[in-house]
C-alpha cells in the first residue's frame, strides 16, 4: 500500500515538474519572441513623445500603443533582468518597426531626442505672476521651461528680434504679447528658444494670411496689432469652442466691443485690469491705474493681453451682429448677453452670485 502511495506522489510530482517546465519553456519562448522587432522589413519613421516624469512602464505602454514594440510587459521585465538603468530623456524620438527592445532602449537612454515639442495654449500670456497654478502652467515662459530652456534663455528669446508679416504692424516698443500662436510645435532637439518663438510666430503669420485677417480687421477700422488686441480680449472673456474655428460666443462678446466702441463707451473689459494687474504683481481692482484698464479708458487697450486663437480671431474680424452692450459669464459658465445697464444688472442677479464678487 505504502509503495502504491509513493508512486502516486512520483507521479503527482513529476506531472507538475513537467507541466512547470512546459510553462517556463513556454514563458521564456514567448519573452524572447516578444523582444523581437515588430516587423523586421519595416523603415518607416514612427515618432513617440516622451514626456517629463514618464515612467519606464509609461514609456512602455506608448511604445506598445504605437507598436515600436511587441509587450510592454516584456520591455519592464528586459529592464528588470538586465539592471538597465539611466533617465530618459524627454522630447521626441523616432523609431523604426526593424528595431528590437535593446536597440529601441539603447536609443531612449543613450542619446538626445530626436525632436523636441513645444507646446503654447491659446489666451496664454508671455508670463504669469499670479498664484495660480492653473494660469501659471499655460503661460508662454512656463511652455518653454517645460520644454528644457533655462530663465536665462527664455528672457532672451523674450527680447529677441523677429521676423514675420505680424510683426510689421507691431510697435516697435511692443513686446511679444499676443503674438505666440497657440499650437504643439516639434522641433530639432537643439533648437533654441529663440526658434521656438519664431516657429510660434511664423504660423500666426500662415493663420492670419489663410483668413484673410488683416485685410477684414481694416474694413472695420483696425490695424492688425489692434484686431490681435481685440481677440485677445475676446479669447479671455469667452468660456470658448475648443476646436472650431467660429465660435458664435466669441462672436457675440466681439460684437458688444464693437457696439460699445461705436457708441464711445469703455469696452468695461474686466480681464484687461486683470491682465495689467498681474504683469505689475499688484492686486487686482477695477480702479487700477493702468492704460489696459478698459474699465475706466475708453478704446482698445495699448496691446493684446494674451495669445488669441483661430476663433477669437476670426470674432474679432467678423462679429455677430447684434444690438447687445453688455455681457457676462455665469457661474454656470453660459454667457448671458443685455441690451442695457437693467438687464445687465439682472443677469447678474439671476447667474452671477459667485464670479461677479471677484476683484
Amino acid at each position: 500500500m505504502k509503495i502504491k502511495k509513493r508512486r502516486l506522489w512520483l507521479i503527482i510530482v513529476s506531472a507538475v515538474v513537467a507541466v512547470a517546465g512546459v510553462v517556463i519553456l513556454g514563458s521564456v519562448i514567448w519573452y524572447k519572441q516578444m523582444l523581437r522587432p515588430v516587423n523586421a522589413g519595416a523603415r518607416q519613421k514612427i515618432s513617440v513623445e516622451i514626456a517629463s516624469g514618464d515612467t519606464a512602464q509609461v514609456i512602455a505602454k506608448k511604445l506598445e500603443d504605437k507598436k515600436i514594440i511587441r509587450s510592454a510587459f516584456a520591455m519592464t521585465i528586459y529592464l528588470k533582468l538586465n539592471n538597465v538603468t539611466g533617465t530618459f530623456n524627454k522630447g521626441v524620438y523616432s523609431f523604426t518597426q526593424d528595431q528590437d527592445v535593446a536597440s529601441v532602449l539603447k536609443h531612449l537612454l543613450g542619446g538626445k531626442p530626436d525632436r523636441r515639442s513645444v507646446l503654447f495654449y491659446p489666451g496664454a500670456t508671455l508670463r504669469d505672476k499670479t498664484s495660480t497654478p492653473a494660469t501659471q502652467k499655460t503661460a508662454v515662459a512656463s511652455a518653454l521651461k517645460r520644454a528644457g530652456y533655462s530663465d536665462e534663455q527664455i528672457t532672451a528669446a523674450f527680447a529677441a528680434t523677429y521676423t514675420g508679416a505680424v510683426m510689421k504692424s507691431k510697435p516697435a516698443t511692443a513686446d511679444l504679447e499676443g503674438y505666440i500662436y497657440g499650437d504643439t510645435y516639434f522641433l530639432p532637439s537643439d533648437a533654441t528658444a529663440q526658434q521656438a518663438l519664431q516657429r510660434a510666430i511664423s504660423e500666426l503669420d500662415r493663420v492670419v494670411a489663410e483668413n484673410n485677417l488683416e485685410k477684414k480687421f481694416a474694413a472695420r477700422g483696425l490695424s492688425l496689432y489692434q484686431g490681435l488686441t481685440l481677440a485677445s480680449i475676446v479669447q479671455r472673456e469667452s468660456i470658448g469652442c475648443p476646436g472650431k474655428a467660429t465660435c458664435e460666443d466669441m462672436r457675440r462678446i466681439a460684437s458688444v466691443f464693437y457696439n460699445r466702441l461705436k457708441k464711445d463707451m469703455p469696452l468695461g473689459s474686466d480681464v484687461t485690469y486683470h491682465y495689467a494687474a498681474d504683469k505689475a504683481g499688484v492686486a487686482r481692482s477695477h480702479t487700477l491705474n493702468s492704460p489696459y484698464n478698459t474699465r475706466i479708458h475708453k478704446g482698445l487697450p495699448p496691446g493684446p493681453i494674451a495669445s488669441p486663437g483661430l476663433a477669437a480671431l476670426n470674432a474679432a474680424a467678423d462679429p455677430a451682429q447684434e444690438d447687445y452692450l453688455y455681457f457676462l459669464s455665469g457661474d454656470d459658465n453660459i454667457t448671458y448677453f443685455a441690451k442695457t445697464e437693467a438687464e445687465h444688472k439682472a443677469n447678474i442677479t439671476a447667474h452671477c452670485a459667485k464670479k461677479c464678487q471677484l476683484p
